[in-house]
């Protein structure tokens, strides 16, 4: 069955004896932005993506520390509901707030930056052997060197990207790919 947790949800709230507690609200609620996560995760932009969840495991985090507090202090669901909900609320936001910042952009996948191979760029300044100078590749200006330790490259020739090691571009002279 896809859909127990609403199904359960549903037998426990429809009892006569049933009273909307406050855990029982946040539980509501968490299963509520859950489900629109789920149901929503295609159609949302990528930078949307897990805010409902996030807000829906504070939620079940709310439900759970409201429940415990008010076992464990034996206070009055009445008061809980009606007199410090608004404290509740700010719980709520402020774990949803963490959530969002903190765990949110480990659960959205990044595409990797991969440089493809050997495609064109021009020096800026002489790439002396050994040493790092300057391409212009793709509209921005990035550190190079040459990969042929002992070869120097000319300003303002055409060189091949071979790959990167972090911001350096290993390069080589077209005249290498030529002769």
């Amino acid at each position: 069955m896809d859909f127990y947790p609403i199904w359960l949800l549903a037998q426990i709230t429809s009892d006569r004896n049933f009273i909307i507690t406050p855990p029982w609200f946040w539980l509501i609620a968490g299963v509520i932005l859950t489900t629109s996560e789920f149901l929503l995760a295609k159609k949302l932009p990528s930078q949307y993506k897990f805010i409902a969840l996030s807000m829906a495991a504070s939620a079940f985090i709310t439900s759970i520390v409201v429940w415990q507090m008010t076992v464990r202090l034996g206070i009055d669901w009445n008061i809980i509901m009606y007199e410090d909900f608004g404290i509740q609320i700010l719980y709520w936001m402020g774990v949803c707030f963490a959530c969002i910042i903190w765990v949110r952009p480990t659960l959205i996948k990044r595409k990797k930056f991969v440089i493809p191979d050997a495609t064109e760029a021009k020096t800026v300044t002489d790439i002396l052997p050994g040493e790092n100078g300057q391409v212009l590749y793709e509209g921005c200006f990035w550190q190079a060197r040459c990969a042929d330790k002992t070869g120097a490259i000319a300003s303002n020739q055409k060189v091949y990207v071979l790959h990167r090691e972090g911001n350096t571009l290993i390069v080589a002279p077209e005249t290498m790919f030529n002769s």
